[in-house]
């Protein structure tokens, strides 16, 4: 009596031809994408490195210089330093979000006094002043979420700063927290009133290698492109999802995160 064969089959030739097909092909999307960042960031820290150079060089060519010139130079270069500094900061971030050994410093943290505190120390801070900054969630919630509280912080402050920078003096912002019994989590929104996103854009920006300038004011630019990315990384990272919506250009936007809770007695 012969004895049953329970090996598994060889895959043809096409069916490898087309796994290594998909392979390559996803290769290639990684190194293009790569070279794209590289473009971008490349680019841009040449931006606030040759302006904090060009006020330097003037400072120099000036025999006398008067104390308002002197002041409107070290302004120019305090703030493309504060530029550089954060696109330094973006890179560093996204390259431990990638590493596979880098681990989050989970918490558990009540929801609704984290969101309250966060929201507060911006509707106090003077550079929103002239936006309507409004907060719409339950305090009675007593669930908590298990987070890394400083890369949360990072998350939503990207979120507020493109809000803010995104939006006039007059516009809406509100941070709302919706509890989803459902899927045992929350939905955290970030939504502005300001000049949105176009439709064929919201599922590119939160690509390594696109600007949220390039989806909302076409042909400006703010950076390398990372900040959104990093929040997707760490929103991922908490086991959550993040996306945005937006009726379209003139229209406002929302930045939705998904965070899974605990439920305490």
């Amino acid at each position: 009596m012969s004895k049953k064969s329970f090996e598994k089959p060889e895959l043809s030739v096409e069916d490898l031809s087309r796994a290594l097909y998909e392979s390559n092909q996803k290769l290639m999307s990684t190194i293009k994408e790569r070279d794209e960042i590289y473009a971008n960031i490349s680019h841009d820290l040449r931006s606030p490195i040759t302006a904090i150079r060009s006020s330097v060089e003037y400072l120099r060519s000036l025999d006398d210089p008067s104390k308002e010139e002197i002041d409107s130079a070290l302004k120019l270069i305090n703030e493309r330093s504060i530029v550089l500094e954060k696109m330094i900061g973006d890179i560093f971030t996204l390259t431990k979000m990638d590493s596979a050994s880098y681990n989050l410093n989970l918490e558990d943290i009540p929801i609704a006094p984290f969101l309250e505190e966060i929201f507060f120390s911006y509707e106090e801070d003077p550079k929103y002043a002239k936006r309507h900054m409004v907060l719409d969630i339950d305090s009675d919630y007593m669930d908590v979420v298990k987070i890394d509280t400083d890369n949360m912080k990072k998350v939503l402050d990207n979120i507020f700063n493109n809000a803010f920078n995104y939006s006039s003096d007059g516009d809406t912002i509100t941070l709302s927290l919706q509890k989803n019994e459902n899927e045992n989590c929350f939905v955290i929104s970030i939504a502005d009133t300001g000049i949105g996103i176009e439709e064929g854009n919201l599922d590119l920006i939160f690509n390594r290698s696109f600007r949220v300038s390039n989806a909302r004011t076409p042909g400006s630019s703010q950076g390398a492109g990372l900040g959104l990315s990093i929040c997707r990384s760490i929103v991922e990272k908490h086991g959550g999802s993040i996306w945005c919506s937006s009726p379209g250009l003139g229209k406002g936007s929302i930045f939705s995160i998904k965070i899974p809770y605990s439920k305490t007695e």
